[in-house]
C-alpha cells in the first residue's frame, strides 16, 4: 500500500523512526521550569531514551521488527481477551 506517495510502502523501521521523532519533539515542546530539576532531569533521561532507541532501530531493524511486533502482538492479546465466564454455582 503506498501511503506516502512515493512508491513503496515504509519500512517498521521508518515507522518507529517517525514515532521516536515525534516523541521527542513533543518531549521537548513540554513546559518545563528552571526550577525545577526533577522535571529537568526526567526530560534529560527521555530525551537520552530515545535517542538510544533511535540507534537500536537503525542498527537492528529485524529485530526491532520483531520486538515490535511480539509487543503488539501481547497487547492485543490483552485487549481482546474475554473476561472468564461464571457458572451459577460461583455465586
Amino acid at each position: 500500500m503506498d501511503v506516502y506517495g512515493f512508491g513503496a510502502a515504509p519500512t517498521v523501521a521508518d515507522e518507529a523512526s517517525a514515532v521516536v521523532d515525534d516523541a521527542q519533539v513533543i518531549a521537548k515542546t513540554l513546559p518545563a521550569e528552571a526550577s525545577c530539576s526533577d522535571a529537568q532531569a526526567l526530560l534529560g533521561r527521555f530525551d537520552r531514551a530515545l535517542d538510544e532507541t533511535r540507534d537500536f532501530v537503525s542498527r537492528q531493524p529485524m529485530q526491532s521488527m520483531l520486538i515490535a511486533a511480539a509487543a503488539s502482538s501481547l497487547f492485543t492479546m490483552l485487549l481482546t481477551r474475554r473476561p472468564r465466564r461464571r457458572n451459577a454455582a460461583d455465586y
